[in-house]
């Protein structure tokens, strides 16, 4: 189930999504800052951030879509993909909403600034959460990993005793 999108075997989508976290987590970072201060620095400082997360995040998705779209996975992996996929994307155009309800200072000119703070917080929650699925799709379900490419990992991994989180679904509970 190797990645696409790759550069020598690495997978590209992987590679990327730091930036939109980073971007969006000083988002975060400069509005709490802005709320205790009140200095407009901070708040086109959170602008500027959440220009680039938006930006980064477009980018992760054009090579998230080439693994989606060109990577065989299990039917588990593929709803997980799906969702993850789904979750990115809202959460991508909830950033663009708030980036616009932020441009020429309109929400701290108007009365936005707790709608956009508020919408901050909560994307940046769903972005923890979607990173997680994220995490699993490599992990759990093994999409952008390249099977047995260092056949030593390999003999340990499958040397690993049984646990319920590494049985097939449908063994689970026949254990006793």
């Amino acid at each position: 189930m190797k990645s696409k999108a790759a550069i020598q075997g690495h997978p590209l989508h992987p590679a990327l999504v730091p930036v939109p976290i980073g971007a969006w987590a000083l988002v975060l970072v400069g509005d709490l800052v802005y709320a205790n201060t009140m200095n407009g620095f901070w708040y086109q400082f959170s602008y500027y951030a959440m220009l680039i997360g938006l930006v980064g995040a477009l980018s992760a998705a054009v090579l998230g879509f080439i693994d989606y779209f060109g990577v065989k996975m299990s039917e588990a992996g593929h709803r997980s993909a799906k969702l993850h996929m789904t979750m990115n994307l809202i959460i991508s155009a909830l950033y663009a909403v708030n980036l616009w309800l932020r441009a020429d200072f309109k929400a701290i000119s108007g009365n936005a600034w707790t709608l956009v703070f508020a919408l901050e917080v909560v994307c940046f929650l769903a972005l923890g959460v979607s990173g997680w699925i994220g995490g699993e799709l490599t992990f759990k379900h093994k999409v952008g990993v390249q099977e047995q490419s260092d056949a030593e990992a390999t003999e340990i991994g499958m040397a690993e005793p049984a646990t319920p989180e590494r049985m097939p679904t449908r063994t689970r509970g026949l254990q006793g």
